[in-house]
């Protein structure tokens, strides 16, 4: 919320906050690998807060259509895969003998082109509506490759998480 209705100041404390949050994700699965501090509840919740922050700074970004950062159909894609496979993961942990999947490097991947893509969809959002600036074609074109590289990395590591654990279903 603080995207739509915020002032400059309020809208570069959104962008902190997302910058921190991506960071600190990074941050803590680093540090649990490193220390082997990884536990079942990791596993669980990282996905979903990552989901979480991704899901709905997409949809806010997306709903500032009248600056033509990106259009909403580019997340419909992206929602279903995170919450058909949030679904699935709750199913496997609702089994008698509970299941629990962690993220697999393609999922990474994923997430982390998500993060890029964001941050440069905001970057082109506060240059337009602050700096009356029009970003030069090139980082509009990366924005793009980005969107289209967190779409094929959506797809790619649905299928892939889809393949590879059909059989628990």
């Amino acid at each position: 919320m603080l995207l739509l209705h915020g002032d400059l100041y309020v809208r570069i404390l959104a962008a902190v906050l997302f910058i921190i949050a991506g960071a600190t994700d990074y941050l803590d699965g680093w540090y649990a690998r490193k220390y082997n501090l990884v536990t079942k509840l990791g596993k669980i919740l990282d996905p979903i807060a990552d989901k979480i922050i991704l899901i709905s700074c997409f949809f806010v970004l997306s709903s500032l259509t009248h600056l033509d950062v990106y259009s909403f159909w580019w997340v419909i894609p992206i929602f279903l895969r995170e919450v058909l496979i949030t679904i699935i993961r709750f199913v496997f942990l609702s089994k008698e003998k509970p299941l629990v999947v962690a993220s697999s490097l393609s999922g990474k991947a994923k997430t982390t082109i998500q993060f890029m893509t964001l941050s440069l969809a905001y970057l082109i959002f506060m240059f337009r509506n602050y700096g009356n600036i029009q970003p030069l074609f090139w980082i509009e074109f990366i924005l793009y490759a980005l969107l289209i590289a967190s779409l094929l990395l959506t797809v790619q590591s649905g299928w892939s998480f889809f393949s590879k654990n059909w059989k628990y279903l």
